[in-house]
């Protein structure tokens, strides 16, 4: 070969690879390079060889041949190992690897005790593989005795004829049931385990989360629920469940090992790294699921009586701010909204506390101040503002006005501050802003400056008309009266846990700001109790208990409009009066009567509080503050409480009695009380009217 051409084939390889480095195309670079390398190895080698014999010309010709074949292998080999590697990686990966979606739990709610009020569990669908079905040699004995232990609920013969149609046709899924639990899914592969087809995915079970809520109906409006808001995964979407979304939901993580994709084997070789603790946090509420049931079934079953159109109730601790219940009952399906947190009411006369207390607070009122009622009626800016009953007019102290809820009297009280005093109670209360529950979407007060107020707005107002705010406001703010004067932040969820139990959030009671007076306080719950015993909560007394409370009859307005005979019958109270543990609002939306006595706070609401107050003074085991006077079938029977080792002489009559009536009977003597049974007495020993003197233990059976 001409020397000029061979430099001139050298010079074009060496120019080439500075071209290729530049622009930065190596596999051309490599190429090259041996390319240049193999032509210098050619050009020195034949310049060197002198010989003439043909066989040994042939023989070099060969070993370069090879020599350019090796060439390309390495060439091609460099090119797979550094510059293809990762295409040739995700070709095997593509048909080795398994590629598994987990996710942990989503987390539990629970209620104070510990009872599970939202949960999830793992259902399983049951399906087969046509394709794999129809090459299975056992696939067919498996689905008949599936079929005939009622884990299928088709006929063997047609589904059998489907599923090999399905098989011909290369379809890969068909679904068998798709609700198996935990117990269904052991003994069903048992039965694939007998026909050596599990985990040969021909007939398989998959897995999925399910969400359970223990008693929908009681707390549906308060738990909420989860559903679909990215098209993707659930999450929650309205209630706690949604609120407490990021402590409840589950991690994500992707899960791969190497096995048989086609299969969903692993290799006993492969190795997984997964994290540990992938479940969401578990939430404590301090709703009690004993005082739920109580308030809903008694709430329930008086919106049944009355007929109403909304009933809504609320029980709270009123010394720090826990919400232990809630109820809720509407007509109107459709309406999701819980109105306890996202409604607004105008609350009549249960508003009437939150004024006098500011009165008395305020120095402007004492208990015994006298008002001149009148007729009952009174004028204001030409409007004429009447009691709701003719019988109430004369002179009447601040403990009647409140006992027998005059509106006129409200008015005289309330003349007694300027508007911006008047205002300033109302922030004080809380009423101009949200309590900050921890419940979504919460419905803040509108708050119009005293300035703007209009002539009757501060007489209304004091009398529950004029304003609107939530029942959660009015029972917080009530809860302040009768606490001590301290209003505090309300809430739902005492505490967050993971799985261990290990607490990782806790919710303390938040003080927000003193309102009243201890004092003042004091005469609010005296005052209080005298409208139960003598005034409009009446129908709320309960034998041998001290409670307090106020009724409320409001107008309904629509439109901006009262709208005739329509009210919303209502009552706060709160039990035992001296110390209250329990504040409790009820409201009844538009309930029907005959009269407006029947759709009234006294009539409608008052009895519902009356029977709350008997059946959890019983299950949380609250004594009666005087058994002087317990009735027994009707009769008074006038029993003495033993006190200070006092003896008794004669064994009283004690049938139909209930078991802590007794305790109370005996508390204080050295008798020993042997009780058997629930209930009330249906025997004793001794018998009435013997001589205790010699009795050590006295033998009580209930029934």
């Amino acid at each position: 070969m001409n020397k000029k051409l061979k430099l001139m084939l050298l010079i074009l390889q060496i120019l080439g690879v500075g071209l290729s480095l530049y622009f930065k195309n190596f596999l051309l670079t490599v190429g090259l390079v041996l390319i240049l390398t193999f032509n210098l190895y050619i050009f020195f080698k034949w310049k060197r060889i002198k010989m003439k014999n043909n066989f040994i010309l042939r023989t070099f010709m060969c070993s370069d041949i090879i020599l350019f074949c090796f060439f390309i292998l390495i060439f091609r080999m460099i090119q797979i190992q550094l510059f293809d590697s990762k295409n040739y990686k995700e070709a095997v990966k593509s048909q080795t690897d398994i590629v598994k979606n987990e996710g942990g739990e989503r987390g539990n709610i629970y209620d104070s005790k510990g009872k599970g009020l939202a949960y999830s569990i793992n259902m399983y669908e049951l399906s087969v593989d046509p394709k794999r079905f129809v090459e299975s040699e056992k696939g067919a004995e498996a689905l008949k005795e599936l079929i005939n232990k009622k884990y299928i609920k088709e006929n063997y013969k047609p589904l059998l004829v489907t599923i090999r149609r399905l098989g011909q046709q290369k379809r890969r899924y068909k679904r068998l049931n798709k609700n198996v639990d935990d117990v269904e899914k052991k003994e069903i592969e048992d039965i694939l385990e007998k026909y050596g087809i599990k985990g040969k995915n021909i007939i398989f079970l998959e897995v999925r989360k399910e969400r359970r809520y223990y008693r929908s109906d009681l707390y549906f409006f308060l738990v909420g629920n989860i559903g679909f808001k990215n098209k993707t995964e659930k999450e929650g979407v309205f209630g706690i469940e949604y609120l407490y979304e990021n402590y409840l939901k589950g991690e994500k993580t992707l899960k791969t090992i190497s096995g048989i994709r086609s299969l969903g084997i692993g290799l006993p070789t492969s190795q997984a790294r997964t994290k540990v603790n992938l479940n969401g946090m578990d939430l404590h509420l301090t709703i009690d699921n004993d005082l739920q049931y109580i308030l809903n079934d008694e709430v329930e079953k008086q919106y049944k009586k009355t007929n109403a159109e909304e009933a809504y109730a609320v029980m709270m601790d009123p010394n720090n701010g826990k919400i232990l219940a809630t109820s809720f009952f509407r007509k109107n399906k459709k309406n999701v909204a819980n109105p306890i947190f996202q409604s607004q009411i105008e609350p009549g006369s249960i508003f009437k506390p939150l004024v006098i207390a500011a009165a008395l607070n305020e120095k402007k009122i004492t208990r015994n101040t006298s008002f001149d009622i009148g007729d009952g009626t009174i004028k204001k800016y030409k409007h004429t503002i009447r009691e709701s009953s003719r019988k109430i007019k004369g002179i009447l102290t601040t403990e009647e006005v409140l006992k027998r809820s005059s509106n006129v009297g409200m008015v005289l009280i309330g003349d007694r501050f300027t508007n911006e005093e008047f205002d300033h109670y109302l922030e004080k209360f809380g009423l101009y802003e949200k309590t900050g529950v921890d419940y979504p979407y919460e419905k803040k007060a509108r708050h119009v400056l005293p300035k703007n107020w209009h002539g009757l707005k501060k007489s209304t107002m004091s009398f529950g008309q004029g304003i609107a705010i939530t029942p959660l406001q009015m029972i917080t703010a009530f809860s302040a009266v009768i606490n001590g004067g301290t209003l505090y932040q309300p809430y739902l969820v005492e505490k967050i846990t993971d799985r261990d139990g290990l607490v990782v959030r806790r919710n303390l009671p938040l003080e927000k700001r003193k309102v009243i007076s201890s004092n003042v306080s004091q005469q609010m719950r005296s005052m209080m109790e005298l409208a139960v015993l003598e005034g409009t909560v009446v129908k709320a007394q309960v034998d041998g208990y001290r409670v307090g409370g106020k009724t409320g009859t409001a107008q309904f307005s629509e439109n901006g409009r009262y709208v005739k005979n329509e009210y919303l019958a209502s009552v706060v109270g709160f039990f035992p009066v001296e110390k209250p543990q329990y504040a409790v609002m009820i409201v009844f939306f538009k309930p029907q009567g005959d009269a407006w006595y029947d759709k009234s706070g006294g009539t409608a609401a008052a009895p519902v509080l009356g029977e709350i107050v008997k059946r959890v003074t019983k299950l949380k085991n609250i004594y009666s503050q005087s058994i002087e006077n317990i009735k027994v079938q009707g009769k008074k029977q006038n029993f003495k409480r033993v006190e200070n080792n006092e003896e008794l002489l004669v064994m009283p009559d004690l049938k139909g009695m209930s078991a802590r009536e007794i305790i109370e009977i005996f508390e204080g003597s050295d008798i020993e009380l042997e009780i058997s049974g629930v209930g009330v007495v249906e025997s004793q020993f001794p018998e009435p009217k013997k001589e205790l003197v010699d009795i050590k233990k006295v033998k009580i059976k209930l029934s």
